[in-house]
């Protein structure tokens, strides 16, 4: 859509208080799949080729012609018609660049992104501190409407960010739509090699340490895990975890971080089209034992909602904020012999009582709305005043 319909369409939703949520939450295997179509293949390969010489007939520029590109276009084409929003065909180099982000390193603008599943719209939800989108004038709420003057609203959301991902030195163009201002912007962004800081934490007043995930990777236990030592060794007494606009992320990073959390239990379980179980388990009885809160709000979704379904059902954890977005299931990336892949939904997760989420998240035992004119973080606030009426 143009400019002033997108603006419009923005300043529509805010309105009706669209909730902004991440799309992430995937798991990794390899299996093998079978075709469906059978007899109509031959049928299919007659089509494509008339559509080919139609091609070859009328197409104004065949010098343009990439048959990589058509071919690819193909399988994209069969995986859409599922017509299942996280469902996804990656080329090679788009798959490479999806593991390449999930590992905590790369080289591009240095932003978190989450998308809103109902419309589309990509979100800024936090410039990473002196990374080149920061470093550009890239705010935290702006709204991602192009790259390299593309408009990227409903595209997959790793798609995107493989676009703005690129050779350390190299520059890439963004268009951004700030809607406290209500105009567009654009930016001409140098990449640079990106350390994803998924972890941060600091020890507050009255030993209460501070922990805010920002999303779940490869890199994020081992984060966490350090955070968690340093506290400690400041003699925490307390705990918030802080998974606001946390949209996800890989499910054996939340487990692993559970199974510092929890005691040996039963963490979430899976269960596929056919009924198939698989749990996950913190492995011992080692965990953190200290009065503790989560804070969670629309865009906490899929892997953060697994983190804090655990704790909820368990009881260790006060839940303040407001209701998750509602992501209960699964999906599994499926690599393919040629290096590209496919992302599809594959199972539904259950939180350890038997409840999945999915179309309804999870309610806060303290509902408290976020106050953006108050003077400091009240959401944090309830968090804090929480604990400190708790006894050690």
């Amino acid at each position: 859509m143009n400019k002033k319909n997108f603006a419009s369409f923005v300043a529509g939703l805010a309105v009706m208080g669209v909730v902004w949520a991440g799309v992430s939450g995937v798991q990794y295997y390899q299996r093998q799949s079978s075709g469906r179509l059978g007899e109509r293949y031959g049928a299919i390969e007659e089509k494509l080729d008339k559509i080919d010489k139609i091609i070859d007939n009328l197409y104004l520029n065949p010098e343009d012609i990439d048959p990589n590109k058509l071919e690819e276009g193909i399988y994209a084409g069969y995986v859409t018609g599922l017509e299942e929003d996280y469902t996804t065909y990656y080329t090679a180099e788009e798959f490479a660049s999806v593991m390449e982000s999930s590992s905590g390193k790369y080289s591009g603008i240095g932003a978190y992104v989450s998308q809103n599943m109902s419309t589309g719209i990509i979100t800024i939800v936090k410039p990473f501190e002196g990374a080149p989108a920061a470093e550009a004038g890239i705010l935290k709420e702006d709204i991602l409407y192009a790259v390299e003057g593309e408009e990227v609203t409903g595209e997959d959301l790793n798609m995107v960010v493989a676009k703005l991902k690129g050779e350390e030195g190299t520059t890439v163009n963004v268009t951004i739509y700030r809607a406290a201002e209500d105009r567009y912007i654009d930016f001409e962004v140098t990449r640079a090699v990106v350390n994803v800081p998924t972890v941060t934490y600091k020890m507050l007043d009255d030993q209460i340490g501070y922990i805010q995930i920002s999303e779940f990777e490869q890199v994020t236990a081992e984060q966490f895990a350090a955070a968690v030592d340093d506290l400690e060794s400041q003699g925490m007494k307390r705990l918030i975890f802080d998974l606001r606009d946390n949209g996800g992320g890989l499910l054996d990073s939340v487990c692993d971080i559970l199974d510092r959390v929890l005691p040996k239990e039963l963490l979430v379980y899976t269960e596929d089209k056919n009924g198939n179980r698989e749990e996950e388990w913190a492995t011992d009885d080692d965990r953190i034992e200290v009065p503790m809160a989560v804070l969670v709000n629309g865009n906490t979704a899929s892997a953060s909602e697994i983190f804090t379904g655990a704790l909820k059902d368990y009881d260790e954890a006060e839940i303040i904020g407001t209701t998750t977005f509602g992501k209960g299931i699964v999906q599994s990336i499926v690599p393919l012999s040629d290096g590209s892949a496919v992302k599809l939904t594959s199972a539904k997760y259950y939180t350890p009582s038997g409840v999945c989420i999915h179309g309804t998240g999870i309610e806060p035992d303290q509902v408290v709305e976020y106050d953006r004119e108050a003077a400091e973080d009240n959401q944090l606030q309830a968090a804090v005043d929480y604990l400190t009426s708790v006894d050690e």
